[in-house]
């Protein structure tokens, strides 16, 4: 299978429907019908005579596909190409609170790949200067007392057990909404990532955080995370995570041969023109 990785501006044909290129065409047909089942047009199947395509709609960001394909859908522009680029990463920047630098993004790079660059960069800043941790109450069987025996637990499960006591304790953890969610958009972006450098850093990342649970339901997640003076360092992440992995957020798109992507309405990309010095 031949994988693709191609840039093309808003309502644009991205692949015509050829027997090279014919399983990419059948995944984002497949996504083309789910786009249209949510009324957002970010791809859209088209025929003209007998030639089928796929053309990009109204939606600016990347689409990765689980071949390893990866489309990147850019402003429409009439010269610089970079000038497009550049309107989509600042979008990107507005919508996660990241400080738009044009030195940092790599031009020759992909939007996915900088995108999963920022997030791994601001990730490896939470980790080095100390991730939050709080107090959380666990139960247990031990053979000390810890805490609060809970008798009528202790009495029925260890009945035949006397040297253990069943306790109810508070122990101090990394494990709060904030870790379960930076790590749970960390492994997401590992298995996408061709950059060496930043599936290095998710894997610090994801290492550093290995006794963080997975978020059991990531809306339930959200909801938990309150932006305090102790939890604005992880804004950006949690941004981009929201991005990644809420269902609810307008830049999450599915597919069942869609491994990650992440929109924007293009309107709101060109919002920024006016920012763009050429």
């Amino acid at each position: 299978m031949n994988k693709i990785q191609i840039s093309v501006p808003v309502n644009e044909k991205i692949i015509e429907l050829t027997p090279e290129y014919s399983a990419q065409y059948e995944m984002l047909d497949e996504f083309a019908e789910c786009c249209q089942m949510r009324n957002k047009m970010a791809v859209v199947s088209q025929q003209e005579n007998d030639r089928k395509f796929i053309v990009s709609g109204s939606y600016c960001g990347f689409i990765k596909l689980i071949d390893g394909s990866v489309i990147d859908i850019i402003p429409k522009y009439d010269k610089e190409k970079k000038n497009a680029q550049k309107l989509l990463f600042m979008e990107f920047c507005n919508r996660c609170g990241f400080e738009f630098d044009d030195n940092f993004f790599n031009y020759e790079a992909s939007f996915m790949e900088n995108m999963i660059s920022v997030f791994a960069r601001e990730s490896m800043k939470i980790i080095k200067s100390g991730v939050l941790s709080q107090y959380s109450a666990i139960e247990e069987n031990l053979n000390t007392v810890q805490g609060k025996i809970l008798f009528s637990e202790n009495n029925r499960i260890n009945l035949l057990h006397r040297e253990r006591i069943y306790v109810r304790h508070d122990i101090f953890s990394p494990d709060r909404a904030e870790n379960r969610l930076m790590k749970a958009a960390a492994s997401k972006l590992i298995k996408i990532t061709d950059d060496p450098h930043s599936s290095h850093l998710l894997r610090q990342v994801t290492a550093y955080l290995d006794d963080v649970r997975k978020p059991a339901n990531i809306a339930n997640e959200f909801s938990k995370c309150v932006n305090t003076r102790n939890t604005k360092k992880y804004s950006t992440v949690l941004s981009i995570s929201r991005m990644l992995l809420d269902t609810h957020s307008d830049t999450y798109f599915s597919g069942k041969y869609v491994s990650c992507s992440m929109l924007f309405d293009s309107v709101s990309c060109k919002n920024n023109e006016k920012d763009i010095i050429s």
